[in-house]
């Protein structure tokens, strides 16, 4: 269900934090207020904002207060840490908040550029899946002097005007995620478009440019660039070539990496794996979901295993709803899989601790989530069940030529 920013703001402490962003955006509050009072400071808050006459200053407060919160989520908070890295005032005050929203709202408050730094991050880590990957041949850092960036952004800017008649305007950002890593953030302005919107209460024909977002990572020890940018090839193309040229001084010829396809048809019996169970430490593992496709390709159906199974396979709950017509019987191909793998509940929970594998017939896999410890135990299941070979393990101390050689660790864990 969407947030409002009444839900937002009962969700934030009552802090340094939220009187300095209140008295930024001009929002009249009582005298005597005492900001040790907590909720009804809260309270008190809300009901200003709700009777504030100023509309256009009212919806401003409330535009950014939503927007502060952006990054409010596991995966914001590994962007935050990321960006913050280098920041240690930022990264102690990350530390220090009570909860992601918290943080998010934090960030956004004390250290803007941050903020939208992170929001960059999180959008890659979002929309990665949608990448492109490619290999430059090309193995150095990067150079991301003012003169290097401003030559890259004119010939961004160039293409557009020449393929969409916009681009004259343009910002770009390089961080380094983690040891020779690199992640680019370019957005250029788009076409000028008439939006009816309302300021306050009239309702306005408003003139805006939108954003084009693009980003690249790349990887210096292997040569490896991923690419996100709006568009087919000849975009993703420019962007490599943008980079290259101007980034790392010299032109290359990109060639395309596809991920191996991997066959998942061992999960049609379930997960097994003995040693998760005997040796790991799990008390229970189960195949949770599966999404299958038709041997025609026209039909395609997911399955998953509900909290009330029990913890029970989805292989056995589709052979037991559909014993004559069972579809792992009949050639359906899987195409993804969720795996959860459950820990006994710690002393006074009640609940397991879960880890979920997530993998798909097309190569994509979430191991990188986990620890190097963790990771290796999981490629070894996948291995055991013949999804990867022997040789082709994700261990993120290798310098794999693909799409491996960007996995890292978390930037945060609890």
């Amino acid at each position: 269900m969407k947030k409002t920013f009444v839900d937002v703001l009962l969700e934030l402490p009552v802090d340094t934090t939220l009187q300095t962003f209140l008295a930024a955006n001009g929002l009249p509050l009582p005298d005597d207020l005492s900001w040790s009072d907590g909720q009804e400071v809260t309270q008190t808050v809300i009901e200003a904002i709700r009777s504030w006459p100023d509309e256009i200053g009212r919806d401003a407060l409330i535009a950014k207060l939503m927007a502060s919160v952006g990054l409010g989520d596991a995966a914001g908070k590994q962007a935050m840490f990321q960006v913050a890295r280098q920041n240690g005032a930022a990264l102690m005050g990350l530390v220090a908040n009570q909860s992601d929203i918290h943080r998010s709202f934090w960030l956004y408050v004390n250290h803007p550029e941050l903020f939208d730094l992170a929001g960059d991050v999180d959008f890659f880590e979002r929309h990665g899946t949608q990448a492109q990957q490619n290999d430059l041949g090309v193995k150095r850092k990067p150079n991301t002097s003012e003169a290097a960036m401003l030559g890259m952004r004119q010939s961004i800017s160039a293409f557009y005007q020449r393929e969409l008649q916009c681009g004259d305007g343009s910002v770009a950002y390089v961080l380094e995620r983690s040891p020779d890593v690199y992640l680019l953030t370019v957005h250029v302005k788009d076409l000028a478009m008439l939006r009816l919107e309302f300021e306050g209460s009239n309702l306005t024909r408003r003139v805006g440019n939108p954003n084009i977002h693009m980003v690249l990572e790349y990887s210096a020890k292997t040569g490896v660039a991923r690419t996100l940018v709006k568009g087919g090839v000849k975009y993703h193309n420019m962007l490599l070539e943008a980079f290259a040229e101007h980034l790392l001084g010299t032109k290359v010829d990109a060639h395309r990496i596809k991920p191996p396809t991997l066959d998942l048809s061992a999960l049609r019996l379930g997960f097994d794996v003995p040693q998760a169970l005997t040796t790991d430490g799990f008390m229970a593992v189960q195949v949770k979901t599966l999404s299958l496709l038709s041997p025609h390709g026209d039909l395609k159906v997911e399955c998953t295993a509900t909290a009330s199974s029990d913890q029970q396979c989805v292989t056995e709950l589709i052979a037991e709803s559909f014993p004559n017509e069972n579809p792992l019987k009949r050639n359906w191909q899987i195409n993804s899989a969720h795996i959860n793998l459950y820990y006994p509940p710690e002393p006074g929970k009640m609940r397991s601790k879960v880890i979920t594998i997530e993998i798909t017939r097309k190569g994509r896999l979430n191991l990188h989530k986990f620890d190097a410890k963790m990771q290796a135990q999981l490629e070894g299941y996948l291995v055991a069940l013949g999804i990867l070979g022997a040789d082709q393990t994700l261990n993120a101390t290798e310098q794999q030529s693909g799409e491996d050689a960007f996995l890292s660790e978390p930037a945060y864990q609890e």
